[in-house]
């Protein structure tokens, strides 16, 4: 019998440091024991509530592919805590007659006497998770109250000094008031975003050093900051929580649930500017929701920018398309490609045209014919 051992522990942390190699113990003697063969063992240093960790898959893919014939870990939990991900291991090992067993004895799929109550021991795991999960955003939410910034980042033109944010002593704070005063000018957001990409103004990302840091400002981004109240002085926390143990996406939270401490840092923009701000931008808002639909275009995700491959964006001051990269990102990222939308319809219809001429035309076959042999 060909065994997988499965192996896994949350962190890196001290605690946790002989754990794995108990674990892995603990597997070889059962095997010994048992007088089996290890086919491997995979290993994960991840939460059990998801399903991204690489071990698991590889378990997974190996399963599919019969490759063993048993997998044993110490218990259920260090499979997982997710109802559903350990139905879905265990539909793999059923339809590929793979036994799945746990060295504390309370799963064995070849046990019908254990059968019943696998889907019990997966709700007591994931639940149990998510009480700790609840019980640490407890904790963080009265850490909020004590005015210190929690989170790991600060926000771009701030800096982090025993948990309170200082203003940075460099550019970044000069391209925050630069960008609040742009808007209430009356420039975009995607304007904005621009115009600081032009003028090679490293993007957030840059200035803490990501790795996959992008090369060109956001709109999205100069939204993001242009909301943020931490830039009038006051320290903000727990607008965003994770859905539930299982589902880590990011969900708003209601402006209610907000821990808002007024006045705990400098600010960078003066409350005045930053509330004619929020003003101006609600205006927006309402004017976008309420506003007529945007006429659709004929080639607007269907032309492509010959040079960077980008989607062609349509421009009503040009009547025609330009390239999409350009339209976003300036000079910076590629020419603008213009095309009037006419031509483009004139052109197209031309080359239709030839092609249904092509089609009624009687000598059509023999011209097929003799390109075929051309080409043989």
């Amino acid at each position: 019998m060909r065994v997988a051992g499965y192996i896994r522990v949350s962190t890196n942390k001290e605690g946790q440091k002989e754990s794995p190699e108990n674990q892995k113990q603990m597997i070889l003697d059962f095997i010994t024991e048992n007088h089996f063969d290890l086919y491997d063992l995979y290993t994960d240093v991840q939460t059990g509530t998801t399903d991204n960790r690489e071990g698991l898959k590889k378990l997974i893919h190996d399963a599919e592919n019969k490759e063993f014939d048993v997998i044993v870990a110490k218990e259920l939990s260090r499979l997982g805590r997710n109802v559903e991900l350990l139905y879905q291991l265990r539909r793999v090992a059923d339809n590929k007659g793979v036994r799945l067993i746990t060295l504390d004895g309370k799963v064995d799929t070849q046990d019908f006497s254990k059968q019943a109550i696998f889907g019990l021991y997966a709700w007591i795991y994931e639940s149990e998770s998510q009480r700790i999960c609840d019980r640490i955003k407890s904790v963080f939410h009265m850490k909020y109250k004590s005015g210190k910034f929690l989170g790991s980042i600060p926000p771009y033109g701030y800096a982090l000094k025993d948990k309170k944010l200082i203003i940075r002593d460099d550019y970044t704070v000069s391209v925050v008031k630069d960008l609040f005063e742009k808007y209430l000018e009356g420039w975009g957001h995607d304007k904005i975003a621009r115009y600081l990409t032009n003028n090679d103004i490293p993007t957030p990302s840059q200035v803490i050093g990501k790795a996959n840091a992008g090369l060109y400002w956001q709109g999205s981004t100069i939204k993001k900051i242009l909301k943020n109240p931490h830039y009038a002085g006051d320290l903000v926390q727990g607008r965003e929580t994770t859905m539930n143990v299982t589902n880590k996406t990011r969900k708003v939270n209601d402006q209610s649930e907000w821990i808002t401490i007024s006045n705990t840092h400098e600010p960078i923009i003066s409350r005045k500017m930053f509330e004619q701000v929020q003003s101006l931008l609600e205006q927006k808002a309402k004017r976008g929701r309420g506003g007529t639909r945007k006429r659709k275009h004929l080639f607007t995700n269907i032309a492509y920018c010959s040079d960077c491959g980008k989607s062609m964006h349509y421009r009503i001051n040009r009547k025609g398309y330009i390239c999409g990269s350009y339209a976003k990102h300036g000079k910076k990222a590629c020419s603008s490609h213009v095309i009037k939308e006419q031509l483009l319809e004139e052109i197209i219809l031309d080359d239709l045209k030839k092609i249904a001429d092509d089609l009624v035309h009687p000598n059509l076959e023999s011209k097929i014919e003799k390109k075929v042999k051309a080409t043989a």
